[in-house]
C-alpha cells in the first residue's frame, strides 16, 4: 500500500549471493531512502529477476506459492496490499518466458463462486482479501420446486448448531447467486470431488444433511488444511519480502498517522497551515511544519523521518509536503460530508436553513445547513458547504437550494421545515424562497428565525417613542466618545472599580450588544458622569472635546434618562436571556412558543404605576426625581369662545413618562411578541398534543392526532392515534418525568421503543427536524471569518469549503478513523492501470 523506498530491486540484496540492483527508471541504490514505489514504473524486472533467483536455489516442487501478492495475505488488509494488485500466478515465475508473458493481469475476481477459473492466480488473489459469503443476498431468490412442495435456501443452512447451544458460522459456506447453489469454497479452490466443489449444492430438501456429513468428511478436512496453510505466510519462500514489506507499510503509515493528527488539530481551530516557506527549519514555514518540529522534539520516529526526508525537493517521497497536505484535507472533508450525507437519509425528514454574507474578499458566500434528527432521537444542525456568489434573487436561491440536494441525491420531499432571516426575498409569501419551495414540497413549512423576530422586536420598541430613540443613540454617542481616545479611555478605566465593565457599543442588532451597553451605563453611572465632567472642565483638551463632554453630561443629567436606563436594564436583561436560549440548537417549536409567551407574560405583569413606580425609586438612587418636562413652562392653549378650562388636563412630568414612554413602549413590545408568536403557534398547534399525553384525555388525544395524520397521510398511517394513546398509557405506567419533545424522542430511541411506536416516532422526528433559527448559518459566518482572514483573502472553492467544514464540524472530524484515512489515501494514490512487463 504504502512504502517509501520499495522498489523490489531493493530487496534482492537481502536474498544473498547478489549485488543490489539499481531502478532502471530512476537508477536509485539501496540506501537511497527517496525511492519510493509510487514514483517507480519499471519493477516488474526486478521482480522477475528474485523469483528466477530463488527457483534456481530451490526446488520446483518445494516452491509452496509464488505470487508476491499471496505474501501479504496473513496480518495484512486488503489495502494494505494495493500497490501489488496487479501481480501474475506463480506460472509466470518459471524459465518460459512465452507463458509468462501470456498470463493475463486480473484486475478483480468474481464473487460468484461458479465463475471462478481455478488457478494459483485465483487462489492468490481470493486469499489476499475476505471472501464473501453472499449470506446478504435475497434468498427468496432461491426458490425451487420439490414435487408439490416450495423449498428455499435458510440462512440457518451457513450456521452449525452446537450441543451447549452456541451458533457457529460455517466460514467454508459460499452461495453461487448464478448457480442457485452453494459451494465449499476449500474444495472448489483445492480439488474436491464432491458437488459441493463442483457443481454446486441445490437440493434444499437435505441441504442440511449434506452439509452435515460434508465438513466432517476427510476430503474436506484435507482441502481446508491446505487452504489455511496456503493462507499462512510462515514458511514460504518469500516470506522475508513481504515481512519486509509490511514494515514499510507500518512506517509509512505511523507518518500519515501524525501528519493527520496535526491537520485534524489545526483545521479544528481554524488555522492556516502553509508558510512563506516550506522548509523545515525555517521561521516562517507555517503551522503545520511548525506542529510536526514540535512533536519531533518528543517523538524519536518522527524526528528522525524529518532528518532523512525533512526536505528532499521535489520529486521524492516524504508526506510532509504541502501537497499530501491538501489531499489528505481533501479526504477527511470528503468522509465527513459522506457521514452527515448518511445520516441525513437514515433520517429522512430533515429542514434547511440558508444565509448570507460578504467575506474579506467582497464576495457572498452562502452558508448551506441542514438539520434532522440522528438516530439516538437528538436533533442536530450539519453545516454543508459555502456556496459563492448565487445572488439574492429568490430564483437564484431556490436554483442552488435544489441543486445541492440533487447533486446528494436527497429528496426534496422529506423536507419538512425551512428557517431563514425576515428578508422579503427569503420570507416573501408570493415569490420569496420559502414560498417556490413549498411549491415544490406543501410540507416544508417556512419558520422565521425566532432569535431574529426577536431582535427585530427590540429595533422597532427602540424608535417607537422619541425618548426611546434618544436614549439608544445617547450610550452609543457615549462609547464612540471615549473609545475615540485612548487618553480618554484610560480615564474611564482608571475610574471603574473592580468587576464593572467599561461602556460597551449599542448599535449591534443583537440583544446582547444592546443588553451590554445599558447595563455597562446603569453600573457605572456616576463614575461616567465624573469622568465627563473631569473632561468638560479640562483646558488641556480641545474645545470640540470639552463641548462633546458636556453635551453627554446633560443629557445623562436628566431623570427621564436615568430611568430609562434603569427600565430597559430590566427588559433587555430579560430578553437577552431568552435570545441566548432560542440560539441553541437543542430546542424545539415548543419552547419556542413557551418563551414567547413567557416574555408577553412578564411584559404585561410589569404594565402598571406599582411597577412604574418601583423603577422610579431605583432611579431616584442615582439621581433626585426632577423631570425635563417640568423645568419648562407649560402653553396655555387659546380658548375658543364656548370653551373653559374646567375639563383640561394637566400632565406632570411624572405623567407624561409614565403614558407617553413607559406604557407606550411596552404596549408596543407586546403587540410585537403576539405577531410574531402568531407564526410560530399556527405550526406547533399540529403537534402541541405530543407534548401533553399524560394531561389529555383519550379522545382528545385522538382528536388531534387523526387531524394530523390527515395532514401527513402519505408518512402516517390511520394506526397513529391508537399508538397515540398507548403511548399515552406507557408514559402513565414508567412513572418517569420526562419533560419536553427533544427528551421524548430520546427516549423513545434510546429504549429501542421506534419499533412498538413507529408513528410516534415519525411525528416526533418531523416536529424535532424543523429549524427554528438561522443561527448555526450565522455561526459559520464568525468560522468563514477565522479561516478566510485578510492574509488568506485569495482562497476560494473546495479549499476553503474544506476548511470551514473542518473548523465547524469538529465532532465529526474527531471521530475519524486513521486507519480509513490512510486507507483512501492509498487507495487514491495506488496505480489505475495494469505495469507492463518488459524484458
Amino acid at each position: 500500500m504504502l512504502t517509501g523506498h520499495g522498489c523490489f530491486g531493493k530487496y534482492l540484496y537481502r536474498f544473498k549471493r547478489r549485488a543490489e540492483p539499481v531502478c532502471v527508471d530512476c537508477g536509485d541504490a539501496e540506501d537511497n531512502a527517496e525511492h519510493t514505489l509510487f514514483r517507480c514504473d519499471r519493477w516488474w524486472r526486478q521482480r522477475r529477476e528474485l523469483e528466477t533467483f530463488i527457483e534456481a536455489e530451490m526446488e520446483p516442487d518445494s516452491i509452496v506459492g509464488k505470487t508476491l501478492a499471496s505474501c501479504s495475505n496473513s496480518g495484512t488488509s486488503t489495502t494494505d496490499v494495493t500497490y501489488i494488485q496487479n501481480v501474475t500466478s506463480s506460472e509466470s515465475c518459471s524459465n518460459n518466458t512465452t507463458e509468462k508473458d501470456n498470463v493475463p493481469i486480473v484486475d478483480s475476481i468474481s464473487e460468484d463462486p461458479a465463475e471462478w477459473v481455478i488457478n494459483d492466480l485465483t487462489i492468490d488473489r481470493l486469499l489476499l482479501k475476505e471472501i464473501k459469503q453472499n449470506i446478504d443476498y435475497d434468498l427468496l431468490s432461491t426458490k425451487l420446486e420439490f414435487g408439490n412442495k416450495t423449498r428455499y435456501l435458510k440462512k440457518s443452512v451457513f450456521y452449525r448448531k452446537l450441543l451447549n447451544g452456541e451458533q457457529q458460522l460455517r466460514k467454508f459456506l459460499i452461495y453461487s447467486r448464478s448457480k442457485n447453489a452453494v459451494f465449499c469454497i476449500p474444495c472448489r479452490l483445492f480439488g474436491g470431488s464432491t458437488k459441493l466443489a463442483t457443481e454446486g449444492l441445490m437440493d434444499w430438501r437435505n441441504v442440511i444433511k449434506i452439509v452435515k456429513q460434508h465438513e466432517v468428511s476427510k476430503e474436506h478436512t484435507n482441502c481446508q488444511i491446505v487452504f489455511l496453510r496456503r493462507s499462512n505466510n510462515i514458511g514460504r519462500i518469500d516470506s522475508d519480502l513481504c515481512i519486509q514489506i509490511n514494515n514499510e507499510i507500518d512506517y509509512w503509515k505511523n507518518v500519515l498517522k501524525r501528519v493527520i493528527a496535526v491537520i485534524k488539530k489545526l483545521g479544528s481551530r481554524g488555522l492556516p497551515f502553509r508558510g512563506s516557506v516550506e522548509k523545515f527549519g525555517s521561521q516562517n514555514n507555517g503551522n503545520f511544519m511548525m506542529c510536526l518540529e514540535l512533536i519531533s522534539e518528543f517523538d524519536p520516529f518522527l524526528s528522525n523521518h524529518i532528518v532523512q526526508h525533512g526536505n528532499p525537493g521535489s520529486g521524492h517521497t516524504s508526506y510532509l509536503s504541502s501537497t499530501t497536505c491538501d489531499e489528505i484535507i481533501t479526504l477527511i472533508t470528503t468522509q465527513v460530508t459522506n457521514v452527515i450525507i448518511k445520516e441525513i437519509k437514515s433520517a429522512k425528514y430533515f429542514s434547511i436553513v440558508i444565509d448570507s454574507t460578504p467575506d474579506i474578499s467582497h464576495t457572498d458566500q452562502l452558508a448551506y445547513v441542514i438539520r434532522y434528527v440522528r438516530d439516538d432521537g437528538f436533533p442536530v444542525e450539519r453545516f454543508m458547504c459555502f456556496l459563492p456568489n448565487i445572488g439574492h434573487k429568490s430564483e437564484t436561491l431556490e436554483t442552488a437550494v435544489l441543486s445541492f440536494l440533487t447533486k446528494h441525491d436527497i429528496d426534496i420531499n422529506n423536507c419538512r421545515g425551512q428557517s431563514y432571516d425576515n428578508a422579503a426575498n427569503m420570507s416573501g409569501i408570493y415569490s420569496g424562497l420559502q414560498a417556490r419551495i413549498v411549491k415544490k414540497n406543501p410540507y416544508a413549512y417556512y419558520v422565521p428565525c425566532a432569535a431574529h423576530s426577536l431582535n427585530l422586536v427590540g429595533t422597532c420598541v427602540a424608535e417607537c417613542v422619541k425618548e426611546g430613540l434618544s436614549f439608544f443613540n445617547t450610550i452609543q454617542h457615549l462609547y464612540s466618545f471615549f473609545s475615540a481616545s485612548t487618553r480618554r479611555w484610560d480615564i474611564l478605566k482608571s475610574s471603574l472599580t473592580l468587576g464593572k465593565k467599561v461602556v460597551k457599543r449599542a448599535d449591534g442588532t443583537r440583544w446582547s450588544a444592546r443588553h451590554e451597553a445599558c447595563d455597562s451605563l446603569y453600573q457605572n453611572y456616576d463614575g461616567i458622569m465624573k469622568n465627563l465632567s473631569l473632561l468638560e472642565e479640562d483646558n488641556f483638551e480641545k474645545a470640540t472635546t470639552r463641548c462633546e463632554a458636556a453635551g453627554l453630561r446633560r443629557q445623562l443629567d436628566r431623570f427621564e434618562t436615568v430611568f430609562m436606563t434603569v427600565f430597559w436594564n430590566t427588559i433587555l436583561e430579560r430578553f437577552n436571556s431568552t435570545s441566548k436560549e432560542l440560539q441553541k440548537v437543542n430546542i424545539d417549536l415548543g419552547i419556542v412558543v413557551k418563551l414567547y409567551e413567557s416574555l408577553i407574560n412578564f411584559i404585561t405583569s410589569i404594565r402598571n404605576d406599582k411597577c412604574f413606580n418601583e423603577y422610579v425609586i431605583l432611579a431616584k438612587k442615582i439621581k433626585s426625581e426632577e423631570y425635563e418636562f417640568d423645568k419648562v413652562r407649560t402653553k396655555k392653549r387659546k380658548l375658543q369662545a364656548d370653551e373653559t378650562r374646567e375639563n383640561e388636563v394637566h400632565m406632570t412630568g411624572s405623567d407624561k413618562l409614565r403614558i407617553e414612554t413607559y406604557f407606550t413602549i411596552l404596549d408596543r413590545v407586546k403587540s410585537e411578541l403576539e405577531k410574531r408568536c402568531a407564526a410560530y403557534t399556527n405550526t406547533f398547534d399540529k403537534y402541541d398534543f405530543l407534548t401533553n399525553l399524560i394531561l389529555l384525555s383519550p379522545e382528545e388525544i385522538t382528536q388531534k392526532a387523526n387531524k394530523l395524520q390527515e395532514l401527513y397521510s402519505d408518512d402516517l398511517e390511520k394506526s397513529f392515534a391508537c399508538e397515540c394513546v398507548h403511548f399515552r398509557a406507557y408514559l402513565q405506567s414508567i412513572n418517569t418525568n420526562i419533560d419536553g419533545v427533544i427528551e421524548l424522542s430520546i427516549h423513545l430511541r434510546g429504549n429501542n421503543l421506534d419499533t412498538v411506536f413507529p408513528n410516534v416516532d415519525i411525528a416526533l422526528r418531523m416536529l424535532l427536524c424543523m429549524a427554528i433559527t438561522n443561527c448555526s448559518a450565522e455561526r459559520s459566518f464568525s468560522t468563514l471569518k477565522r479561516v478566510k482572514n485578510y492574509l488568506r483573502a485569495s482562497m476560494e472553492g473546495d479549499k476553503l469549503n474544506s476548511l470551514s467544514l473542518l473548523a465547524i464540524e469538529t465532532e465529526l472530524v474527531n471521530k475519524m478513523d486513521f486507519d480509513a484515512i490512510i486507507d483512501d489515501f492509498a487507495t487514491q494514490k495506488s496505480r489505475r492501470k495494469p505495469m507492463s512487463t518488459r524484458h
